[in-house]
Order: C-alpha cells, then structure tokens, then sequence
C-alpha cells in the first residue's frame, strides 16, 4: 500500500509532534480523504518500520490508538485493516474542558492528572485546570461559571454541602460533567473511578486467608464516594469469612477528607492518632488491618512501632492505590492499585468526557477500572521475598 508507505514524518529534534502523532494524523487524513478505503490491509508495522526508518515500538503505538479511535482494527496482531472512518477518530471539531479538582496536591491524583492531560494531547482539546482546593468559594465559582467556551467538565470533588446541586446545575444548563474516581450523591453525571468495592475486598480476604482472623478497618468510612465502598467491601469480605459482629474491627476516621488536604504530610498525624486508637484498645496477639490508602499505612508503620509491634510479624497490612513507595517501604507494603496505574484512571474519565461531547455517550454511565493486589511482606510476614499478585 504504497499511499501509506511514502507519508513524510518530520524527525527533527525540534519537530512539533511527536512521530507516533505524526504517524496516526495521516492514517486518519488518509482514510477521511479515502486514499485508504474501507477493508484495505495496511502493511505490516515490521515493514513500515523499515520503510520509514522509525522504531517499532513507535508504529505500533501509533495504530493502536488509531484502533482506539475506531479508524483500523488490529486482527490478532497478524494484521490492520482500515475501518470506514466513522469511528471516534482525530474529531475536526475543537472542545474546550475544564478539570476541576480538590485534590491536586494528592499524589496519587497527581499521578492521576498525567492521565488526563496525555488524552487532551492526543485530541488537540483544549484543556484547563483549576486547582480549589478545599475552598468552597472556588470550587461553586469554577462549576456555576466555568468560562463560555467551556463545553465540558471534569470534577474531582469534596463531598460537602451545596457541591452536588452545583453541579446537577452545570448539568442542566448543558454542560457535559464526568466524575474522576469519586461521585456527588444525586447527582446524574457519568464516572470513572477504580474498583473501590474490590480493593477492600480483596485485600480483606487476603488477610483473612492468610491468617485466619478477622481484619480491622483503618480509613474514611463515609465520604467520599469510594470511602463508602471501601466499607462495604471489607464488611462483605468478613462477613464471607464468617465474621458478622464488625463494630469491634472498625476504626473510622475521626477526621473529614478536606481537612487532610491542608496537611503537608497527606494526613500522616491523623494516621499514627488513629492507629494508636486502635493499639491501645484492642489487645491482640496479631493484628490483620485493611489500610484505607498507603498514607494511612504510614500512620499505621509508626504506631506500631511506637508499641514496639513489628509489621509483617505482629502487624499484617495491606493498603490501596499502590503508590511508588509502597515497595521501597522498610518492610514493603502490600497494596492493591489500579490497572496498570492511576494514570489509567484520568486518561479514561478524559476519554468517557469526549464521548460525551462528540454524543457517542448518550447517558450517564459509572465506568470501574480493574485493581490488583500485590502482596509484599507486610501481609506475608517477613523474610517473604516474593510478590504476589492477584487480579480483580
């Protein structure tokens, strides 16, 4: 297919964009324009490789989000065969978004945020973010007026008074709104959050299989959204094991969400306070602990210390969002994260938010990443070298 073998790349240190952009903008020209037609079988990337001098790995990233976008299809790898163009390809329509968050100094939304700008990238959107912080003035002022060339809205929200009806106002007054990994009650908006229900579950019963006694809860119980669903999936794992007297093992926090936003140490003070809660009125022999997140699981390292009880020995942890110093952890975390990572989770709530500005999404919908647990020392006892993974 020689339309497709002679394309000019611009491989300039300083090029605009970079080659795999370069490379899916004229696929796509190439099947609007229909110099490729519906059907027709590209050649095969180990050729175009050769042919244009470019990295492998480059091509096929390329048409595999050209296959994303719906232009070509990938057949088991064997080959591509353009599409009829009608798919959620490069859109000659220009979008305007709003991220509204507040929690951009979480790192683990930061992480999150990397996500959503690669997406804005990829579609020319343009793209801004307003920090708010845990400022109720700022955050109804970027929902009630966003801008006039704002066509949509991406909103990490606080659970408080007065944010739902903000933004089911936003939402009647024709603004596309998707939630990034935490939801407003009553409000009618799509999502993506990862499987919070699972990351609960999962780690519940993996210390209840490993060491046959029943778990405590450490973390927010009540807000945000996910909160409510780590609560559910650790009552639901225990109540499988056979455990169904749970107020003993619960240790909610004492503390809003948006207050540990202004904490330097992402709620670290909070953490050893509540896990030394928990040390000084539970006496046991072992402890088994559900950490709501891997800053929580600090708190919890500390206090143990602090009582002289050894993690992975004494202590059996296991946290949620796998950030990158759960395994660099003195005795490594267990932890259960999104798959493959939290970028994942803002490049899709970015990519469900277009669907809705194009009106290839319709209705609202709650879109669920899968998570993965991966066992470390701290839940399988130290001198255990290896990981474990296990998939939901």
């Amino acid at each position: 297919m020689n339309r497709i073998a002679n394309i000019q790349l611009d491989k300039n240190q300083n090029k605009s964009n970079p080659l795999y952009q370069q490379i899916r903008r004229e696929v796509q020209k190439r099947i609007d324009t229909n110099e490729i037609s519906a059907g027709d079988v590209f050649p095969s990337i180990t050729f175009l490789a050769k042919e244009w001098n470019v990295a492998y790995r480059t091509i096929k990233s390329a048409f595999e989000l050209l296959e994303q976008d719906g232009v070509v299809s990938l057949h088991k790898g064997k080959c591509i065969v353009a599409n009829d163009g009608s798919g959620n390809g490069i859109s000659s329509q220009t979008f305007a978004v709003s991220y509204i968050t507040c929690h951009h100094d979480d790192p683990y939304y930061a992480i999150a945020s990397s996500g959503i700008r690669r997406f804005m990238l990829e579609k020319g959107i343009e793209y801004a973010m307003m920090d708010v912080g845990n400022s109720r003035r700022s955050f109804l002022e970027a929902i009630e007026n966003p801008g006039p060339d704002i066509d949509g809205l991406l909103v990490l929200p606080f659970e408080l008074p007065g944010y739902g009806e903000a933004v089911q106002r936003a939402i009647d007054a024709g603004k596309k709104v998707v939630f990034l990994d935490r939801v407003l009650p009553g409000v009618e908006a799509s999502s993506v959050e990862c499987d919070h229900f699972s990351i609960a579950f999962d780690a519940t019963t993996h210390l209840l299989e490993l060491h046959g006694r029943p778990v405590y809860f450490l973390g927010f119980a009540d807000k945000p959204s996910g909160a409510r669903d780590w609560y559910k999936g650790w009552s639901r794992g225990m109540q499988a094991h056979n455990h169904f007297d749970l107020e003993p093992y619960f240790f909610d926090f004492l503390v809003g969400e948006q207050e540990l936003a202004s904490t330097l140490d992402v709620g670290l003070e909070y953490s050893i306070k509540a896990a030394t809660r928990l040390f000084s009125t539970r006496k046991d022999d072992v402890y088994c602990i559900f950490s709501g997140n891997d800053f929580i699981a600090r708190g919890i390292y500390i206090a143990a210390e602090n009582f002289g009880l050894q993690i992975g020995k004494d202590v059996f942890v296991v946290g949620s969002n796998d950030m990158p110093f759960a395994a660099k952890m003195q005795v490594p975390l267990s932890s259960v994260g999104t798959v493959p990572s939290a970028e994942q989770l803002g490049y899709q709530a970015a990519k469900l938010l277009y669907e809705h500005l194009t009106g290839a999404k319709k209705n609202p919908v709650r879109q669920l990443l899968p998570v993965e647990l991966k066992a470390r020392q701290s839940s399988l006892g130290v001198g255990i070298n290896k990981i474990a993974n296990f998939s939901s």
